[in-house]
């Protein structure tokens, strides 16, 4: 089988919604004809989950590289350090991984006699990586992969220290994006922003979503377990503009009101989630003993939390570029089978993949009013035992990891075809 290059910094061990993309491209791109080499780099981060490296292929060779750590390092320096590596580095904190390192992956290509390179981000310095072996070897076939938007994230035009470094790092983002051989984005709307910096990527870039892998829900029990709760369960990190203000908001003017009795509802947060976060949204809306926090779990685990609920929250929040990215839990939330309360741009990314599936509600953050109304027709339908829920399956089975997988791989063997002819 042609070898791939994986160059992915965030890879399993590591746990997290940002492995999840990659982990899946390599578990499935042997099925379609190409053998996954990976390059990532030693595991040091809290964020552990040994379970998604059962889902490797059997043989799969990684190169664990020195991580050269700015953000988990223990003792006095742990602070300066991650302050310097999250603030002041350019573009990120595993700026050194990439410079460090760079020459040991130019070795490894030339050992594995590599033709194609696939670099992924966050982190960003993944696509230095590439930028670096592409000059450095014209002849490679390099493939770049925004999971996330760089100088047009959202979270990052809130943060002053990206604002000041966004001059450079938008020099650096056109470098990649004129110089590699195709560009793969995470949604239709960040591809737009993508296009319209570098126009010519019309015609060598596309969308590739996330999805959700069948694989990861054998053996789960499709069945709620709240007894005589309402229980709303959210995944995923809170963080910034993605908070749950809204959605306590608005399920504050339901219990002024009375329509939802406090004793029957239960909210789980399953994720990194500060504790002081959660402390302070209880004590701030009276829902002390409510909100239960259950910690990052491993990735099966999480998803069974989906299935034991009665609804799921997904929260985007608003403000400028929100419209343009869904978060990765939104695919195995619309695989549960359960009602959707997605409080998100109604005009972005996220809402489509809900409309189009009909997996659930959607209202515009700034709708407080709305958002009690959704989560009142859910209680009541609760209460009645309605079942209210009639999901699109045939839209849900095109989120499929292994039906994104095989995309990558068309777009693999396009690349390679186009370099024999010359381009």
């Amino acid at each position: 089988m042609e070898k791939v290059l994986i160059i992915a910094n965030e890879f399993p061990p590591m746990g997290g919604a940002g492995v999840q993309r990659t982990s899946k491209f390599v578990k499935y791109l042997p099925k379609f004809g190409f053998e996954p080499v990976v390059v990532t780099k030693e595991h040091v981060s809290d964020l552990t989950d040994e379970t998604l490296l059962d889902d490797l292929p059997d043989g799969l060779k990684i190169y664990n590289l020195k991580p050269y750590d700015m953000v988990n390092r223990k003792g006095l320096l742990r602070i300066p350090l991650k302050f310097i590596g999250t603030r002041i580095l350019s573009p990120d904190a595993e700026y050194f991984w990439y410079y460090f390192n760079r020459k040991k992956v130019r070795d490894i290509i030339e050992k594995e006699k590599i033709k194609c390179i696939y670099t992924t981000s966050f982190p960003y310095s993944s696509h230095l990586m590439g930028l670096y072996l592409k000059e450095l070897m014209p002849e490679l076939v390099w493939i770049a992969d925004f999971r996330d938007e760089w100088t047009n994230n959202p979270y990052h035009l809130d943060s002053f220290f990206r604002r000041v470094k966004l001059k450079t790092e938008r020099a650096k983002e056109l470098s990649i994006t004129n110089k590699c051989d195709f560009l793969i984005a995470n949604t239709p709307f960040m591809l737009e922003n993508f296009v319209k910096d570098t126009p010519s990527l019309g015609a060598r870039s596309t969308y590739i979503p996330n999805g959700y892998d069948e694989e990861d829900f054998q053996g789960l029990l499709n069945q709620r377990n709240g007894g005589d709760k309402f229980v709303i369960t959210y995944t995923g990190s809170l963080y910034g503009r993605r908070n749950l203000d809204e959605f306590l908001d608005g399920l504050k003017i339901l219990l002024d009101n009375n329509k939802v009795d406090k004793n029957k509802l239960e909210i789980r947060i399953v994720g990194n989630v500060y504790q002081s976060v959660l402390d302070s949204y209880a004590q701030k809306y009276g829902l002390e003993g409510i909100i239960k926090s259950y910690g990052y779990l491993p990735h099966r685990e999480s998803i069974q939390m989906l299935f034991n609920s009665d609804i799921l929250l997904l929260v985007i929040g608003k403000g400028k570029g929100s419209r343009n990215f869904y978060t990765g839990k939104i695919f195995e939330y619309i695989r549960v089978d359960r009602p959707i309360l997605a409080i998100v741009p109604p005009d972005g990314a996220a809402a489509q993949v809900i409309n189009e599936t009909n997996t659930g509600k959607v209202v515009d953050p700034e709708d407080i009013k709305g958002v009690s109304e959704i989560l009142e027709y859910y209680y009541n339908n609760w209460e009645e035992n309605k079942k209210i829920h009639n999901p699109n399956w045939d839209e849900i089975k095109t989120y499929s990891r292994q039906s994104q997988a095989e995309k990558f791989a068309n777009i693999i063997k396009s690349q390679l075809e186009k370099d024999r002819l010359g381009r």
